[in-house]
């Protein structure tokens, strides 16, 4: 398509717990709400994107395939109980593919494949593991713009370092990608500390901290356990307004990034 601009959004973040998934989740559901078709690639082997919206017993065929080439990307596409919302997931078996085949065509799975779909889903987003090793790397090689989730906690923003470094080595052999940006994510307001670290991150980063914070907030611990979107379980819930908020920030960052 002439002038077409795909966007793939990396959800990266070498720490865990940091709502990452939720993230993902909740951005292509707020998304997917307004319109937009929007493919999710779950690349980490906990598969807790897959589980939270497939039912996990009845997935026969995964994104391991893919990293084999033992399928085309457009076989793996599954469809989700919400209109424009898609998955392509994983099984916990995707660990062997990064003990077992760490070759070339691994690293760039993705960077090959994606291309494929672009035209198809005006907006792809990938759910990476909380480590920096082959899938978060085959992630960021394809990606257009990374997104980081940032929890205001001492050993989340020590570990910001070296996943910049990795974005920074992932662009000498990916220029398309164009953009990074972070938000702030599990925001405790009751506590110092939380603002302090947060004041801290926008002080170091300043524009490049998206406005929106994402605060801790029961209703989306809850959707998890619910196998829902935050959106469907508690559509008026504080953590609903966050995301809702946060998803017009990042859509006008990647239509003008």
């Amino acid at each position: 398509m002439k002038g077409y601009r795909p966007k793939i959004l990396c959800i990266a973040q070498q720490k865990g717990g940091v709502c990452k998934t939720t993230s993902v989740l909740s951005l292509s559901a707020a998304w997917a709400l307004r319109g937009k078709k929007v493919l999710m690639l779950d690349t980490d082997p906990q598969a807790n994107l897959t589980r939270n919206i497939l039912d996990y017993e009845t997935i026969e065929k995964d994104i391991s395939l893919l990293y084999r080439g033992q399928e085309s990307i457009d076989k793996l596409i599954r469809g989700t109980p919400y209109e424009n919302l898609y998955i392509i997931p994983t099984r916990t078996a995707l660990n062997r593919v990064e003990n077992l085949e760490r070759s070339l065509s691994t690293f760039t799975a993705l960077k090959k494949n994606l291309p494929e779909v672009n035209e198809t889903f005006p907006y792809i987003i990938i759910d990476t593991p909380p480590s920096l090793g082959l899938f978060t790397i085959s992630a960021l090689l394809a990606a257009t713009h990374v997104l980081v989730p940032v929890q205001p906690t001492f050993f989340c923003q020590e570990g910001l370092g070296d996943l910049n470094e990795t974005i920074k080595e992932a662009r000498e052999s990916n220029p398309g990608l164009k953009s990074v940006r972070y938000f702030i994510t599990l925001y405790d307001k009751r506590t110092v500390i939380s603002q302090d670290l947060s004041d801290t991150l926008r002080k170091q980063l300043g524009k490049m901290v998206f406005k929106t914070i994402v605060h801790r907030n029961i209703a989306v611990e809850e959707s998890q356990y619910a196998q829902k979107t935050i959106f469907d379980y508690s559509p008026r819930s504080r953590g609903a307004a966050d995301f809702k908020a946060l998803a017009k920030e990042v859509e006008v960052w990647l239509e003008n990034a």
